[in-house]
């Protein structure tokens, strides 16, 4: 493996701390640089920067110098990444987005799934893989047969064991792992979050935050002490007039009120030939002139901060079973895309929306907040506690904990998931935070991009009981000319219907089929899915 790219000493480091070769060049997308790297004898080529066009350009150049080069690319433009599928054979394009974009939507609805994908690509339903406990899902004492029509979902291992028998009785303790739609499991995904805060921690800490939302609404103070001292002049202003007026309570309260707003009918006035009351009525007339011009200036203030909230998209949220999107770029987006399909509803907070998610929102009929969501202001406005769940998909790993943390303050049972960059410091917050649901989207994309580069169907890696097994997606006619050694079938797709499989028996001449690979074999260099497809391509 050779790894081009411009200067860098940490990453030449860790390239070749792992057996890699580092190759430094100006331009990676030029003819000199490829040369350098070997490109003319290399078997596969890997476009992965974040720059489209680069990856672009370095992969047609590589086409140019060796013609029987395999070419994987990454491009953020799903829609160009299907159309140069189509067009440049022996080519795999993917989108690092929206191929992560399908893990953060399906473990918001199911917080137990570990790996989202779409079967088929590129537009088929939202599947996952996603564990589960035989009692709490009610199928112990289950056949695995009868498990899978309750659950809608393949059982793919039990306790560990891929080695899984339709006949075979469930115990309440089995563990177990099962791949279907999120869609069709979403009434047996468990009802509190993977991530839960310990009740002492969660009392000592929070316990101030979580109670705010729950509390009647607080009266602005500012309001409350004008309030209180025009109802103490109010009342002073009445006690010294009843006294004047003979004993009537209805004609001091009427005179203080007309004389406090400026009204000043003339029909009650005091004893001019009694100094004390001509003062009384002044001050009282001063005291009216300056509250009423105080609550006149407040009022005003208040509106205006309403009217510029409103604009600017902050409002309260009285939905109820909803998800949270904080974030909208380019993962965002579409995690918003699958869970509308699934009928979600969604409420989205964006610092700075751009037009087209402003136009969405308003088509679509999801809740856009215009604000930063890791401020406490702009959490409150999301009704967290009424919420389904919470997804923090940010471009700042620190903002994202943040946003956590701060959603589970306001409902510790929610389930929250995490976007971060970086695949160890995910780890390290699911660990120590206990976020269970926080994924790396370039530890998600990696293994796919892997895949792609020997196999055109390969879609990532899932690992679960000690295991790890490669994720395949074929169809039916590379299936009739392709041996898959060790293939465990786990779901084929014949038009627009999906159902799980055990067998690919009758799929059809336009189906695909959906199969889990040991990567055991990989390692002790044993055939593989790899070799197979190299099989095939040598076939045709």
């Amino acid at each position: 493996m050779v790894v081009l790219w411009r200067t860098d000493p940490d990453l030449a480091r860790a390239v070749e701390s792992i057996g890699a070769v580092f190759i430094t060049a100006a331009r990676p997308d030029s003819s000199e640089g490829l040369d350098r790297a070997g490109v003319r004898h290399a078997i596969t080529i890997l476009a992965l920067s974040p720059d489209d066009h680069l990856n672009l350009h370095a992969a047609l150049l590589a086409r140019d110098i060796n013609p029987q080069i395999r070419i994987v690319l990454r491009q953020f433009n799903r829609t160009l990444a299907h159309k140069i599928e189509q067009n440049l054979p022996n080519c795999s394009v993917l989108s690092l987005a929206w191929h992560s974009a399908a893990t953060y939507a399906a473990a918001a609805i199911d917080p137990c799934c570990f790996r989202g994908l779409q079967f088929p690509e590129p537009d088929g339903p939202l599947t996952g893989f996603a564990t589960r406990i035989a009692e709490d899902c009610g199928v112990d004492g289950d056949t695995v047969a009868h498990a899978e029509r309750v659950l809608g979902a393949r059982i793919i291992a039990i306790d560990g064991k891929t080695d899984v028998s339709a006949e075979a009785m469930l115990a309440a303790e089995a563990e177990l792992v099962v791949y279907g739609e999120i869609a069709a499991r979403q009434g047996t995904a468990p009802l509190r979050s993977a991530a839960r805060v310990k009740p002492e921690i969660g009392r000592r800490l929070w316990s101030p935050l979580r109670r705010r939302p729950h509390r009647s609404p607080r009266l602005n103070p500012i309001l409350a002490r004008l309030a209180c001292v025009t109802l103490i002049v109010l009342l002073i202003g009445t006690w010294y007039f009843h006294a004047v007026f003979g004993g009537a309570w209805l004609d001091a309260v009427y005179f203080v009120v007309a004389t406090m707003t400026t009204t000043g009918y003339g029909d009650l006035t005091p004893d001019r030939s009694k100094p004390l009351e001509i003062v009384v009525a002044m001050l009282l007339m001063l005291s009216g002139i300056t509250l009423t011009g105080l609550f006149i200036a407040f009022g005003a203030s208040l509106l205006t901060r309403i009217h510029w909230v409103t604009m600017q998209g902050l409002r309260p949220v009285h939905r109820r079973g909803h998800i949270v999107i904080c974030g909208a770029g380019s993962i965002g987006s579409g995690v918003i895309d699958l869970l509308l399909a699934l009928g979600k509803r969604l409420v989205v907070v964006e610092l700075n929306p751009d037009a087209t998610i402003v136009e969405r929102a308003r088509e679509q009929h999801f809740d856009l907040l215009t604000g930063d969501a890791s401020r406490d202001t702009t959490l409150d406005l999301c009704n967290l506690a009424a919420a389904h769940g919470l997804i923090a998909l940010t471009n700042v790993d620190t903002l994202n904990l943040e946003i956590a943390l701060g959603a589970r303050a306001r409902n510790p049972t929610m389930p929250i998931v995490l976007r971060i960059a970086e695949a160890s410091f995910a780890e390290s917050i699911a660990r120590h935070f206990e976020f269970e649901t926080t994924f790396s989207a370039a530890a998600l994309a990696a293994p796919a991009f892997v895949g792609l580069g020997r196999f055109p169907g390969s879609r990532g890696r899932v690992a679960f009981a000690g295991q790890e097994f490669a994720i395949g997606e074929i169809g039916a006619e590379d299936l009739s000319r392709t041996s898959l050694p060790d293939a465990i079938p786990i779901a084929v797709s014949r038009g627009d219907h999906f159902e799980i499989a055990h067998d690919l028996h009758g799929l059809g001449p336009n189906g695909r089929a959906l199969l889990l690979f040991p990567t055991a074999r990989f390692r002790e260099g044993k055939d593989t899915l790899a070799a197979a497809a190299e099989r095939f391509l040598q076939r045709s």
